[in-house]
């Protein structure tokens, strides 16, 4: 009986509800997938926008900061691509009418970086590399991948690509160069915000419609690259163990810490992190060559967006827009010090 009364309940709220006033629009599934292809294809273009912007921007970053990375250097082609495969569901087929095909297509060239030199260009189609054929199953594009990574940390930095330009085959001799090997990569979040795991740095979407200057954009990968650089995510997580160690020696003498000693070593020198951070950004900026006058602004337009970030506080996890539009002001008068007077243009350390 329970059963029962159940959907009669749900049957007689939806009876009772107001109702619209006017007839609802009609069309037929036809039209409806017509309209949802539409909207796929806008939405994939987008996405492969906001891909090649950001490459386009962090790419001379991580070349010119390769100096300040010697123990994380890789080779770079200096290009990316994608295929249909690399989609899912009725992405895939929406991502084959954008590439006109299932074969890899560059979808990124560094300008003047080696692929670029040695002639290859958005929309090839990269048929081998080093011998090793993209293939039209996942066995084999697993196996071109591989390669592809592998070529990053050989020996030798040349590599071979076979392509196809509308119905030519054209082999290219790429000589790769140095880059430091924490790659940006395009987060799904529409939230503003970046982040480093210790391996790549993490740009969303949001971040990349807030920072629409490429400047702003260069800080903020600049800034990210620093915390991988410096080993904060290393550092955070011994501070966190060491605060865990601290809390389960006081549960061993039967007292409850709730976590508070680990959340305290979490919580340790985050803001100084992020200060250091900051700090080593305009050093990777500068390196290479980028402007840096009025790169600071980026923290006025984020305290307009975040008023609540301006003032300082010590229980945040990052200092304040205020304080930080100060701290870059004066390390790009640092660096402009060091220039004039002709002195390395490295980070201060601490002796």
């Amino acid at each position: 009986m329970r059963l029962l009364i159940v959907p009669f309940l749900i049957t007689a709220t939806l009876v009772a509800c107001a109702a619209p006033s006017t007839t609802r629009i009609t069309y037929d599934t036809a039209e409806l997938d017509a309209e949802q292809t539409i909207q796929r294809e806008l939405a994939l273009k987008k996405y492969l926008g906001y891909k090649q912007r950001l490459h386009n921007v962090s790419y001379p970053i991580l070349k010119a900061a390769s100096q300040f990375c010697a123990n994380k250097q890789i080779y770079s082609l200096g290009a990316q691509g994608s295929a249909s495969s690399d989609f899912v569901d009725s992405w895939k087929s929406t991502a084959k009418k954008i590439f006109a095909g299932d074969e890899l297509t560059v979808t990124w060239v560094a300008k003047n970086g080696p692929a670029d030199k040695a002639g290859l260009l958005v929309n090839d189609k990269v048929i081998a590399f080093n011998n090793i054929e993209f293939g039209d199953n996942v066995s084999q594009h697993n196996r071109f991948y591989a390669e592809i990574n592998h070529s990053q940390t050989a020996n030798t930095p040349l590599a071979k690509l076979r392509i196809k330009r509308e119905q030519n085959i054209i082999d290219l001799n790429v000589t790769q160069e140095k880059i430091c090997g924490y790659p940006a990569v395009l987060g799904e979040s529409d939230a503003v915000n970046a982040y480093a795991d210790g391996e790549r740095i993490i740009i969303t979407k949001g971040m990349m419609r807030f920072a629409t200057d490429d400047q702003d954009l260069a800080l903020v990968i600049a800034h990210e690259l620093g915390h991988n650089l410096m080993g904060h995510i290393d550092k955070k997580q011994t501070n966190t163990m060491f605060g865990t160690l601290l809390d389960l020696a006081a549960a061993a003498n039967g007292v409850d810490t709730q976590g508070i000693f680990s959340s305290a070593g979490a919580g340790a020198f985050s803001q100084d992190f992020e200060a250091e951070a900051d700090y080593v950004a305009l050093y990777y900026m500068n390196a290479a060559g980028l402007p840096l006058e009025g790169v600071a602004d980026f923290w006025r337009d984020m305290a307009a967006e975040h008023p609540g970030s301006i003032g300082s506080s010590h229980s945040a996890s990052h200092p304040a827009t205020s304080e930080r539009f100060l701290a870059i002001s004066k390390t790009i008068d640092e660096i402009n010090h060091k220039i004039a007077q002709s002195l390395p243009l490295r980070p201060n350390l601490k002796n």
